[in-house]
């Protein structure tokens, strides 16, 4: 017997959903289990693939960023595709075609000796991440209103860094780990690859057996659920910021582990307790914080704090030299992003119930330019200079932070303009 799938009622914010919430969650966490992965385990695997044996360190360097970059662009590319796709056909078959997808291009990532193959799953496996965080970002949108948004985007922020947090501690887990099964040999840098694509599977099956659709229609009566010109103009700034924010938070990512064993001599241990801290602190603070926060704080307010916050920690990496200051500078730099992302989301998603998946597509492809350019400019300036990735960082999160106190403070202006004309 075939069980029946329903969507689930209509009764309030996403406190009323808690069991899809946690299905949807406990998928965000599986995929980005394995983006977590690649941050500490991807330039040691990609060392050891074959065709790469002898070659300079620069090149390396530089492939390492590639490798990292094409993930994003990829997403870049499909997600306003994906976005237009969830109004149209729905989430749920959307959400589990790219956790199905993150599982398998995860698995083959760990079985492949070839770097061009290690390019291709790259993106096909960005296309999939997009095709379940843009739905899953949705589904939350389609499960709360404006005033309890930032909280459900903050709750997803939370699966996010919690995935990234857990990738790292899956490799060095497995670090030294060797199985053999007839000619294919897994070591401890493709076996975390292998085991996370796995979870993936099983995240999948589970999502498949009890998630319910969000939406009870599929978009607009025309099929065709777009973002207007006027709208894109009026998303046009913040879709930047998106960008800034992810820019640097992936420049930091992609960079780290080279930047941190030749500037500071971190074993791969400690780059793992880095990667940690940063993960905890931006899963704690959009758990806890971002929600209780807008009662205080706007949530514009909130994203001009938080560049500034990534501005000085990313500053603190070029100043300190030990271990205990730079955990610090990371952990005011994940304070900063913590603030931004979900009150970003939350900002993209204003009056737009009948295209969230296309207003969260295009805040994807925003996302995913800043992560691509994120670690390719950053490889790229570390193999010139050391220090020269976070010097740009710092200087793009300060100017970003000044551009949105600028939109805040005009923001606010539109708000009081708008309510003088109502009440005339």
């Amino acid at each position: 017997m075939t069980r029946a799938i329903r969507s689930p009622p209509d009764d309030g914010p996403v406190t009323a959903r808690r069991g899809q919430m946690a299905l949807l969650l406990t998928s965000v966490f599986a995929v980005m289990l394995g983006y977590g992965v690649t941050l500490t385990v991807l330039p040691y695997y990609t060392a050891s693939v074959h065709r790469l044996s002898g070659i300079s360190h620069d090149t390396l360097v530089v492939h390492i960023g590639l490798l990292t970059g094409v993930y994003a662009l990829a997403q870049l590319v499909a997600g306003p595709v994906i976005g237009r796709v969830t109004d149209r056909r729905g989430r749920r078959p959307v959400a589990l075609a790219g956790l199905v997808g993150v599982g398998v291009t995860q698995i083959a990532f760990g079985l492949v000796s070839s770097l061009w193959w290690l390019y291709f799953l790259r993106v096909v496996g960005g296309v999939a991440a997009s095709l379940l965080t843009v739905a899953a970002s949705a589904m939350i949108a389609d499960w709360t209103d404006e005033q309890t948004r930032p909280r459900g985007m903050a709750l997803f922020g939370t699966a996010v860094s919690l995935g990234i947090v857990a990738g790292p501690v899956l490799g060095i887990v497995l670090n030294g780990a060797s199985i053999g099964v007839g000619d294919v040999r897994l070591d401890g840098y493709s076996m975390p690859f292998v085991v996370a694509g796995l979870i993936a599977m099983v995240a999948a099956a589970l999502l498949g057996w009890g998630l319910a659709e969000s939406r009870s229609s599929r978009g607009p009566a025309n099929g065709r659920p777009t973002v207007g010109r006027g709208r894109l103009q009026r998303l046009g700034p913040s879709l930047v910021l998106v960008v800034a924010a992810q820019f640097g938070l992936a420049l930091f990512e992609g960079t780290f582990v080279l930047y941190a064993r030749d500037r500071f001599e971190f074993t791969p241990a400690q780059t793992t307790q880095a990667f940690l801290v940063c993960g905890l602190v931006m899963a704690v603070l959009q758990l806890v914080a971002v929600g209780p926060l807008q009662r205080v704080i706007a949530p514009r307010s909130q994203i001009t704090v938080g560049f500034l916050a990534m501005a000085i920690g990313i500053a603190a990496l070029l100043a300190v030299h030990s271990r205990g200051p730079v955990l610090v500078g990371i952990a005011v730099l994940a304070t900063g992003a913590a603030l931004i992302t979900p009150n970003l989301a939350a900002v993209v998603t204003q009056n737009s119930p009948e295209t969230f998946g296309a207003s969260l597509g295009m805040k994807s492809s925003a996302s995913s330019l800043g992560q691509f350019l994120g670690p390719v400019v950053g490889g790229s300036l570390l193999a010139w200079r050391l220090a020269s990735p976070y010097a740009l960082a710092a200087v793009v999160m300060s100017g970003s932070g000044l551009a949105s106190a600028f939109a805040a403070r005009s923001s606010r202006r539109g708000s009081q303009t708008g309510a003088h004309t109502n009440s005339g």
